[in-house]
């Protein structure tokens, strides 16, 4: 196994602590997969430290709701600098933004203007369009209302029938310009110590939250599901010896695997040669 790798092992799923919700529908999805596939393709990627999940809440609640007793995670020391956290924007596509019913304050700017906003938290949320850019402001900036208020608002436009997706900030303003939906919604950047915060005390954020950034990322384990319905000092002898049987291809970032682009490199396990 490479030396680049994090560790790699099992540990009792009700130690782990996620920091985001999760939704019912991608639950539902992932879940499905797993029942139907009966292995785990990818560790869940935490803190070694905390036991915070850094990627694959999804996975964690769809293992605990099978029964399973321990996850395969990739550990990683979070303080690092490696470990990069950005945010998801929102990409609207709908000729019109339907604000929630609360107090906010509505600002009119240019784009960099409201960039630069959101990044020194002198507003919740950024709308940005090709004819312009809305910023909400609330009285004294919090980041869990940003997120609250972010949350209402997506659910007014889903209830509207306006079709929302995910992406880096890269890849929104890229997809905005060729004209594929008619704005982005730009949340702040949740800072580490808050998503920390987050998983330890139970006050969870929405989903799509953060995007951490992960170096040296293993995939493609393939773990029997099987194995984690034992304790995770039954599971981990087994683990170790499917590790030492499978070689790791690297992939350098920017990779598209599975409609998902890495923005880190990853490290593919596949079967060693006899």
């Amino acid at each position: 196994m490479s030396s680049r790798l994090p560790t790699i092992s099992s540990v009792a799923i009700d130690d782990l602590r996620p920091h985001e919700e999760y939704d019912r529908q991608i639950l539902y999805e992932i879940a499905l997969s797993l029942q139907t596939e009966r292995v785990v393709r990818d560790p869940i990627i935490v803190d070694a430290s905390s036991l915070m999940i850094l990627d694959g809440t999804h996975r964690y609640w769809a293992l605990r709701r099978m029964g399973c007793l321990s996850a395969p995670v990739a550990m990683y020391d979070y303080a690092s600098s490696s470990i990069g956290v950005s945010r998801w924007d929102r990409c609207i596509a709908s000729p019109a933004i339907f604000l929630p019913n609360r107090k906010i304050r509505v600002e009119y700017s240019n784009e960099m203007e409201a960039l630069a906003a959101i990044m020194d938290r002198k507003a919740s949320l950024a709308i940005i369009g090709l004819s312009g850019s809305q910023l909400l402001v609330e009285e004294g900036f919090e980041i869990h209302r940003a997120y609250s208020l972010l949350s209402e608002l997506e659910t007014e436009l889903r209830a509207k029938g306006c079709g929302i997706s995910y992406a880096t900030e890269e890849d929104s303003f890229l997809r905005l310009k060729k004209g594929e939906f008619s704005w982005v919604i730009v949340p702040p950047a949740i800072k580490k110590d808050e998503a920390l915060e987050a998983a330890l005390s139970g006050r969870l954020f929405p989903i799509k939250s953060t995007r951490h950034i992960i170096p040296s990322r293993p995939i493609n384990l393939r773990i029997p599901i099987g194995w984690l319905m034992d304790p995770p000092e039954t599971v981990n002898s087994k683990l170790q010896d499917l590790l030492s049987r499978l070689s790791f291809r690297r992939v350098r970032a920017g990779a598209i695997l599975g409609g998902r682009r890495y923005e880190e490199e990853v490290y593919i396990g596949e079967p060693s040669n006899p």
